[in-house]
């Protein structure tokens, strides 16, 4: 039995892929198997008896023995048991990248050392490579992204030139035409003979009305660029959208009903901002009825929106202009200066809001104002 272990032993010797070398405690060589003869290109009369240091390129040649010697006599492991990836040397002078296992025998009363050691270059190129991929990668991503950033920029930069187009060429006309009224008044004050002291307080008082629209114009724009940061609250909407109602003047022959939650309609916003936005669509839908008619306000809890409704019943929107109404100075009244629903969406945006439009030539439109409900989380927050 004996005897037929040891020829199982050396058949997994001598068909083992990995090369598979035996030293002594001095670090000479006692046997190597096929696998080492071919990865190092050695005989194997060339290295039985020769310190395995000769499988080894600088500094690791020099410093073996050093190890060896301190592994017997502290029993300090460096590779013995561990394994690690160390550098070999062939018999023609080129180095390769291979692991190196070694384990510690005892055969009798002699110390000796197995070492197997595997090629590992195939796995050293594909992690460079892959490397390298990865590092292309990571290159073409920067690029791709600086391109996008880019792109980013000039398409923001083009929707501000065309904003800023757009809202030159309204602020113009709304300036233009109060200024044109001013220098027709003051043409006549300046060349009329001896006027009627009526005549010179009626063009006064009209250069005064139309400097008034200017600043009005200009007012307008700048509450829109500087508007403040809103101070949020739990506002109650019912009572907020009440005290609103009673301070817009209607008309007699225009009526408004209500249709709001008496509990749990509480938002996280700015009222005094907020206030703006209503009174903003109270008076549009009032001025939408000029022969009278109803105006409705509803309110609605939403998942993670409380929705207020203000709709009227007048003579609508058309469709074409119903995506141009929250322009700044885009307006549908013939009078209007087209900022109110501008400086609403501001508002809502600054108070995490939004505004939506519904409208019905003949019949009527309806803008629903979206509020960010106030949670429990922020009142403990608050409090």
């Amino acid at each position: 039995m004996h005897s037929q272990d040891q020829a199982v032993l050396l058949a997994i010797l001598e068909a083992a892929v990995d090369a598979i070398i035996v030293i002594d405690s001095r670090g000479a060589i006692q046997t190597v198997n096929p696998a080492t003869i071919r990865l190092f290109g050695f005989e194997k009369g060339e290295m039985l008896g020769r310190n395995v240091n000769m499988l080894m390129p600088s500094p690791f040649h020099e410093q073996h023995d050093g190890y060896l010697a301190n592994y017997l006599q502290t029993g300090e492991a460096k590779i013995i048991g561990i394994g690690r990836e160390v550098i070999g040397k062939r018999k023609d002078g080129t180095t390769f990248p291979m692991h190196l296992a070694v384990s510690r025998m005892a055969v009798g009363d002699q110390i000796l050392f197995a070492g197997i050691v595997r090629d590992i270059t195939d796995i050293k190129n594909a992690q460079q490579q892959l490397a390298l991929a990865n590092e292309r990668l990571e290159q073409r991503v920067q690029e791709r992204t600086a391109e996008l950033r880019a792109a980013q920029a000039d398409l923001l930069k083009s929707e501000r030139m065309a904003t800023l187009g757009q809202v030159s060429g309204g602020i113009a006309h709304e300036i233009r035409n109060p200024l044109n009224a001013v220098r027709t008044s003051v043409y006549y004050l300046r060349n009329v003979q001896n006027p009627s002291p009526e005549k010179v307080n009626e063009h006064l008082e009209r250069i005064d009305r139309q400097v008034s629209m200017i600043d009005n114009v200009i007012t307008a724009l700048s509450d829109i660029a500087r508007m403040p940061e809103p101070a949020v609250i739990a506002c109650d909407v019912k009572d907020l959208l009440g005290k609103i109602v009673s301070s817009v003047s209607m008309p007699a022959n225009i009526r408004i009903e209500s249709n709001l939650p008496d509990s749990g309609f509480q938002a996280a916003i700015d009222p005094n901002q907020v206030s703006i936005v209503f009174r903003n669509l109270l008076r549009n839908a009032r001025d939408a009825m000029p022969d009278g008619g109803k105006i409705s306000i509803a309110g609605r809890v939403a998942p993670d929106e409380l929705v207020v409704q203000v709709s009227d019943t007048g003579i609508g929107i058309k469709p074409d202009d119903l995506a141009r109404v929250v322009e700044p100075l885009f307006s549908t009244k013939a009078r209007g200066m087209g900022l109110g629903l501008a400086i609403s969406v501001a508002i809502l945006k600054k108070n995490k809001g939004r505004l939506a439009v519904e409208s019905q030539l003949g019949k009527g439109t309806t803008f629903s104002v979206h509020l960010k409900p106030f949670s429990q989380e922020e009142r403990s927050h608050d409090e």
